[in-house]
């Protein structure tokens, strides 16, 4: 029933209408079926695995954002990923591999090819607020390098890790247009080049790293030469 009183409370009661007016919500009324609105939901950065100077950043930018801006920060993947992109740059840390935190957030490429967008300031979509705008954060660009620690641990050949290391750096420096490559595949390429030459064998190449025959073949006659 709507109310048109503009009620004059005092100790509790409307003296024009007589209402009786509670100022305060006692929980403990509530009984233990009814719903509670709940304001502590676990964040999905508290579980996941990165250094904790960048979780403390992404934090303080969350808080930032929503305290100093107004902006609610939804607690999904997609936003994750961005707070702890910026977050690692704002850090100094530009050696960490997105597909990392790809992987811990179970994020799709096209997912994250939005939130790579988003972050940069290279996305079509309006900024709401200042605060985005002034971080001027830019792409990190992933050498082919970060993932031959990976990759020699799924295929057992550690021991080779430093002359992959060497090689790929060497390739890069007189190459650098593969960087505009896909980086894993790039790194599959030289790993698998590598053992072809050295007589290493490698069972199930492939499957292992995730990459087709063809894509395999076409990313070797890239560094085919410098072997």
């Amino acid at each position: 029933m709507e109310c048109n009183c503009d009620h004059y409370v005092e100790n509790n009661y409307c003296l024009n209408c007589g209402l009786y007016i509670e100022t305060e919500l006692n929980f403990s009324s509530f009984s233990k079926n009814q719903p509670k609105i709940s304001s502590s939901k676990n964040s999905i950065l508290d579980n996941l695995d990165i250094p904790e100077i960048v979780k403390k950043k992404a934090f303080e930018n969350i808080s930032i954002k929503e305290d100093d801006y107004g902006k609610k920060v939804r607690n999904d993947c997609k936003n994750t990923f961005i707070e702890i992109y910026n977050a690692y740059l704002q850090c100094g840390i530009l050696d960490f591999n997105p597909k990392d935190i790809t992987e811990m957030l179970n994020l799709k490429r096209k997912e994250v090819n939005w939130c790579l967008k988003l972050a940069s300031g290279t996305s079509l979509q309006e900024k709401e607020d200042t605060y985005e705008e002034n971080l001027n954060i830019s792409i990190v660009i992933i050498s082919p390098t970060s993932y031959l620690k990976s990759i020699c641990k799924k295929n057992n050949i550690e021991e080779h890790y430093e002359k992959l290391v060497s090689k790929s750096k060497e390739i890069l420096k007189k190459k650098d247009i593969l960087y505009a490559s896909r980086p894993e595949y790039v790194a599959c390429a030289i790993t698998k080049k590598y053992c072809d030459v050295n007589n290493i064998p490698l069972k199930c190449f492939g499957k292992n790293n995730n990459i087709s025959d063809n894509a395999l073949k076409k990313c070797i006659k890239e560094i085919d030469n410098f072997f």
